[in-house]
């Protein structure tokens, strides 16, 4: 059995789409191969505990998905076998990928626009079609996440990423100074990424140059992450009455770790949910009483930890994307200065 490694196989998938969009036939974007490991790679990437995204991947299994809709063996469907008509088709599957991670039609529309606008096969014909696309993804989604909870369908409102506040302060003219510090301070760690990044992504091109290797640097960081997100709670976290969210809208979140009853871990909640969760957890506890309250030593080191795992983890053979880890330690960076 064959290990498929192509191009496209690892990192989000994006770039490469940007280049295809805008006219560079780049080998293996669109592929069984590449569709197969792309899927099946993420959903182990995120199960495996990774501090990666899967927006991105999305993007790119979605515009597989379209490259295949126009093979499909249906009427009059070979005349729109062509470079033209394949490229509408993948720009609406990318954007149908990112709209059901965001639940944002309108999003995933403009993100595909954007990402391939110096070419000019984006038409008013095109755009009506894959914001139609991106609609009925959503819709799609919000339909079988109903029937997996055994709930009727009584507003559309699904995806795989929310924030989980319904109702937010408007903000003021105070809201200025932390809004130019949080953008600065983030600046400066998006700098540092790229750069350690990019350094680390050569180191590896010299040392991870067979299949096993990339396996097992896979499972070592998958390891090391899981280990570290489960101890970390243990080794700083204090437990809090969990009283303040039993009426919440957001009880589902809380977890107890090793916390007594009728206590939880604020650590072990935002460490050991789902990435979407771990960024509710963080904005609903500046949101009244019903939020998970996190001090600013909880959000530092939690900002840290998911930085550095970031870091040295993107660049790993999986399929993987930075939406979502910006966001998380975005997120926790701001509530560090709201703290403060």
């Amino acid at each position: 059995m064959t290990i498929y490694w192509g191009p496209g196989a690892n990192g989000s998938g994006v770039a490469e789409l940007i280049g295809y969009f805008n006219g560079i036939n780049y080998p293996n974007v669109v592929g069984f191969e590449t569709f197969v490991t792309k899927t099946f790679g993420v959903v182990l990437a995120v199960v495996g505990g990774l501090c990666v995204g899967k927006e991105g991947p999305l993007a790119h299994i979605g515009a597989n998905i379209g490259a295949v809709v126009v093979y499909l063996p249906l009427p009059r469907f070979d005349w729109f076998r062509n470079d033209t008509y394949k490229r509408n088709m993948m720009a609406a599957g990318c954007s149908a990928g990112v709209s059901a991670a965001f639940g944002a039609p309108v999003g995933g529309a403009l993100f595909a626009f954007e990402i391939s606008k110096p070419n000019v096969f984006w038409k008013f014909s095109v755009i009506w079609k894959v914001f139609l696309s991106c609609a009925l993804s959503v819709f799609t989604l919000a339909m079988v996440q109903s029937f997996m909870k055994g709930e009727t369908i009584h507003r559309i409102n699904s995806s795989v990423l929310k924030f989980g506040v319904d109702d937010i302060a408007p903000p003021t003219f105070m809201a200025l100074p932390g809004a130019v510090a949080v953008g600065v301070i983030t600046g400066v760690l998006g700098g540092v990424f790229v750069l350690v990044n990019s350094n680390l992504g050569l180191i590896r091109k010299k040392m991870i140059n067979s299949n096993w290797k990339k396996l097992c640097e896979a499972a070592f960081f998958s390891i090391a992450t899981t280990s570290a997100f489960y101890w970390m709670p243990s080794l700083v976290d204090d437990c809090t009455d969990a009283t303040i969210v039993s009426l919440g809208g957001n009880a589902d979140l809380v977890v107890s770790y090793s916390c007594p009853v009728g206590q939880y871990s604020p650590m072990g909640t935002m460490l050991m949910n789902t990435e979407g969760d771990a960024i509710r957890s963080i904005i609903s506890g500046f949101e009244g009483p019903n939020g998970v309250n996190s001090t600013d030593w909880h959000l530092l080191i939690f900002a840290m930890v998911w930085y550095f795992f970031t870091i040295v983890t993107y660049g790993v053979w999986v399929p993987a994307g930075l939406f979502l880890p910006g966001i998380i330690i975005g997120c926790a960076v701001g509530g560090c200065w709201a703290e403060l």
